[in-house]
C-alpha cells in the first residue's frame, strides 16, 4: 500500500465547505465582487438545478479585464472554464493534488455522486496537509521528473 494511502487523508478532510457557487447568468462584475468579498480564488458555476457547469477563477477574471469584457453585463458563463476536472469527497488527497499539478490548476471542485458541488480544494488547502504526505507528493513528483 502506498504511503499516501496509509495516511488516509481524503479530499473531504481538507475541502472548503460549503463551496462558493454562482449561477451561470451572474455577471462578471458580480462574481468578481463575491470572490473579492469572500477572499477566494475561484467559484463553481452552476445551472438552475445546482449542477456544476464550470468554474471561474482569478485567471478568467484577468482575461475578462484584458479583453474589455467588464461593464457590459456579460454573464460569467461566457468566461468560465468548462472542465471535467473534479475530485470526489472520499478520494485520497494525494491523488487530487497530483491531478491538480498535472493539469496546472490551483482549484479543484469536489462533487458528490449526483455531480452537486459539495466543496473546493485549493493548492493552499493542500499545503496544509501533514508533513509526511507533502514529502510523499514531492518525492513522487521528483521521480516523474517535475
Amino acid at each position: 500500500m502506498p504511503k499516501s494511502e496509509k495516511l488516509g487523508v481524503k479530499t473531504k478532510d481538507l475541502m472548503q465547505v460549503p463551496p462558493i457557487t454562482v449561477g451561470e447568468d451572474i455577471t462578471i462584475e458580480e462574481v468578481a465582487g463575491i470572490m473579492w468579498d469572500k477572499n477566494i480564488g475561484s467559484a463553481i458555476v452552476t445551472d438552475n438545478k445546482g449542477k456544476m457547469t464550470g468554474i471561474v477563477t482569478e485567471r478568467d477574471l484577468v482575461f475578462a479585464v484584458t479583453k474589455s469584457l467588464t461593464g457590459k453585463e456579460i454573464p460569467v458563463s461566457s468566461i468560465m472554464s468548462r472542465t471535467s476536472l473534479i475530485a470526489t469527497p472520499n478520494e485520497n488527497i494525494a491523488t487530487a493534488v497530483d491531478r491538480m499539478i498535472k493539469a496546472g490548476v490551483r482549484h479543484l471542485p469536489v462533487l458528490d455522486k449526483a455531480r452537486n458541488p459539495i466543496g473546493m480544494i485549493s493548492m493552499r488547502d493542500a499545503l496544509g496537509i501533514s508533513e509526511p504526505l507533502l514529502k510523499f507528493i514531492l518525492k513522487e513528483a521528483k521521480k516523474r521528473g517535475r
